[in-house]
């Protein structure tokens, strides 16, 4: 049995990830708020410093009143949406959270977010949720949730879970435990997630398009969240090889619809805490058996066709069809499709998985109209980098690798930037040829050029001159993504003939050449009868052009 393959259902993965993805804009707009906030937070740590004493003592024996500011949530792990944009921080105090420390932490991030940005944010303590809530009135709106808590509060629901006496009580007003507990799980789920999931292909897509369907569809909304992170970890990682979007889309289906989640399933254990825990404890058993048959439909539709009725879309027409196939038989299209193939992540994409959402800005640009060099900076972890290149590309390129050296993270194999490899495309010679079958060195960087016969042409070209009206079939297509293997049969004179290669134009040139090598291994000429006969053109006019003395 031929290997099935997933391109219909990567097209329509990939076309619905492109539409549910934040825009620029939002992204821009993401970061800017949550480094303002971060960086008034901080000023806000060293008044409570210097309102306890000496700032500088208390950073020297551990003493600060806010150990840190970290990320969480839907920020940490890169998995913000266009219409959901929940952002969330957790700040950590050295003593138990109380709403007196809350409401005071709210009145003077107040104060010093003014000093760091001239945006306009509305800052209101919610005691109720034990955190601080920052929303910007501007367009795009956005809801920064601060979240107070401390470790000493797990500490002490330890002590007293073993029945150790706690050396000190909680305050009066100490906030609610339950919710410090939560953003304390969220800090163990973040580092979690940058550890297991980021570095697994196609499964942050997957986790968006689930995400999408339980805001669409009020079947799925329950599954919203933690658990949906785990089973789609769970059901790619145990996959023996890389899985597409759409492979990997099905497969977290087809766990779902075998019962993961029914009562008398497996279930999904929560790692990050200590005791057995599964995270669908709060399912109930109706909200169970509807997920688990809404996903044996969504199988039922995918395995007619229908994926993108499942995903909430319109069928793509023929020209994206198209276009999809053109990109998948390694035809150039257009630059950046065949770059989105076969490049590997660099040093951009390297830092957007660690730092998602970081912010370029054009610090300089100096040089010629001409022949300008551009200066670009970005601010991670509060320290700032610059890099300068021919292009602003180039340039954001450079400082991204710059970052990644001062955190430590070994750099991925670079790719040229979009204007290095036009410049490069200009200088080189160019390549024409009017067979659409005749493959050249750019298909396939192994094969060292075109193949031809021993007279110089294109296999299929000379076959057909021999043998007209020859069917070329296409019987496997073995492999995945950038290191596929295409096998093409033909038949001549009875007999079968294949041939194989990295794209379908390779594949059938092999074909044609391993029919001419064993029918006519010594270049015999054609068949007569199968032979058009054409008018001694060329020979007439090569006479009448020698006796003119040409």
């Amino acid at each position: 049995m031929r290997s099935r393959t997933f391109v219909n259902e990567d097209r329509y993965v990939k076309a619905k990830h492109t539409t549910v993805y934040p825009s620029a804009e939002q992204l821009d707009a993401v970061q800017g708020m949550v480094s303002n906030v971060e960086r008034a937070l901080k000023s806000v740590s060293e008044w409570l410093n210097e309102k306890e004493g000496s700032a500088a003592d208390a950073v020297r024996y551990g003493r600060c009143k806010l150990r840190g500011v970290l990320r969480v949530g839907l920020v940490a792990k890169g998995l913000l949406l266009k219409d959901d944009l929940e952002l969330e921080l957790v700040l950590l105090s050295r003593d138990v959270p109380t709403s007196s420390l809350l409401r005071l932490i709210s009145g003077k991030l107040s104060e010093f977010i003014k000093d760091v940005t001239e945006e306009k944010y509305v800052i209101t303590p919610s005691i109720q949720d034990a955190a601080i809530i920052v929303t910007s009135p501007t367009e795009p709106s956005l809801k920064l949730s601060i979240h107070l808590t401390s470790p000493v509060v797990r500490e002490q629901v330890e002590k007293e879970a073993s029945g150790e006496p706690c050396a000190e009580s909680s305050p009066q007003d100490a906030l609610d435990r339950q919710k410090c507990l939560a953003s304390l799980a969220s800090l163990r789920q973040a580092k979690w997630f940058q550890a297991k999931v980021s570095g697994l292909e196609s499964c942050v897509i997957v986790i968006r398009i689930l995400r999408d369907l339980c805001t669409r569809v009020s079947t799925w909304a329950p599954l919203k969240g933690w658990i949906i992170e785990l089973l789609c970890q769970k059901a790619i990682s145990t996959s023996e090889r890389l899985l597409g979007p759409g492979e990997a889309f099905r497969r977290v289906l087809e766990c779902l619809a075998s019962g993961i989640l029914m009562e008398d399933g497996p279930g999904i254990s929560d790692p990050c805490e200590r005791d057995s825990t599964d995270a669908s404890v709060h399912l109930t058993l109706q909200q169970r058996e509807d997920i688990t048959q809404s996903a044996q439909f969504a199988l039922r539709l995918s395995a007619f066709g229908q994926l993108y009725k499942v995903l909430g879309m319109d069928r793509l027409n023929s020209k994206a069809a198209r276009m999809f196939n053109e990109q998948n038989r390694g035809t150039k299209v257009t630059l950046s499709s065949v770059q989105k193939q076969r490049e590997p992540a660099n040093a951009l994409m390297k830092l957007n998985q660690l730092r998602p959402g970081t912010l370029y800005r054009l610090a300089s640009q100096t040089g010629p109209e001409h022949e300008p060099q551009f200066t670009m900076a970005v601010e991670v972890d509060g320290v700032t980098y610059e890099a300068t290149g021919s292009s602003k590309r180039s340039a954001k390129l450079h400082v991204a690798q710059k970052v990644l050296q001062a955190l430590g993270v070994p750099l991925p194999s670079e790719t040229k930037p979009a204007d290095e490899n036009k410049s490069q495309s200009v200088a080189a010679p160019a390549v024409t040829g009017s067979d659409e079958t005749t493959p050249t060195g750019s298909d396939d960087g192994n094969e060292g050029g075109p193949i031809l016969t021993k007279h110089g042409k294109n296999p299929v070209m000379e076959l057909n001159e021999k043998r007209r009206s020859l069917k070329y079939e296409l019987t496997s297509v073995k492999g995945r993504f950038n290191d596929k293997t295409f096998t093409i049969e033909v038949e001549v004179d009875g007999q079968k003939f294949q041939g194989s290669g990295s794209n379908k134009k390779l594949a059938k040139a092999n074909a044609a050449l391993a029919a001419l090598e064993q029918l006519f291994p010594e270049g015999s000429p054609a068949d007569p009868l199968k032979k058009k006969r054409f008018p001694p053109m060329v020979k007439a006019t090569c006479y009448s052009g020698s006796s003119l003395g040409l």
